[in-house]
């Protein structure tokens, strides 16, 4: 018997070309075993082809994410490697108090720029520029 997951609803993607910025928003309410698959390519591809295009900061809005596993850790991770990798910058916002709680008992808190507000990450760009 073949268990089928829910499709993901995917990423919204919003760029800013004066600051070489790019703002993607997951659609899903959970990143977790069932979605993150499909979220992991399209993920690599946006952040992959703006890369391409110029662009060197990326803000993954995790506003409507209510529910992370430890594969939607893994897909956090993944765009943090691919925009270091490239010599880009990956910032957080929108992230729920206990999805912060969960990086920071994995410890991996420290090697991500989280910020409580979306203005808040872009701000921080536009100091860094």
């Amino acid at each position: 018997m073949e268990i089928v997951g829910k499709k993901s609803q995917g990423l919204s993607v919003t760029t800013l070309k004066d600051d070489k910025t790019v703002i993607i928003s997951f659609n899903d309410r959970s990143l977790n075993f069932y979605v993150t698959d499909s979220l992991k390519e399209s993920l690599k591809e946006t952040i992959n082809g703006k890369i391409e295009d110029g662009y060197q900061h990326f803000v993954l809005n995790l506003d409507n994410v209510k529910i992370i596993d430890s594969c939607g850790v893994g897909l956090i991770i993944v765009a943090n490697n691919v925009t270091s990798s490239r010599n880009c910058k990956l910032y957080l916002s929108n992230i729920k108090p206990f999805i912060v709680k969960i990086f920071e008992i994995m410890r991996i808190s420290k090697h991500l720029a989280i910020y409580d507000k979306e203005d808040d990450a872009l701000a921080a760009i536009k100091g860094a520029q």
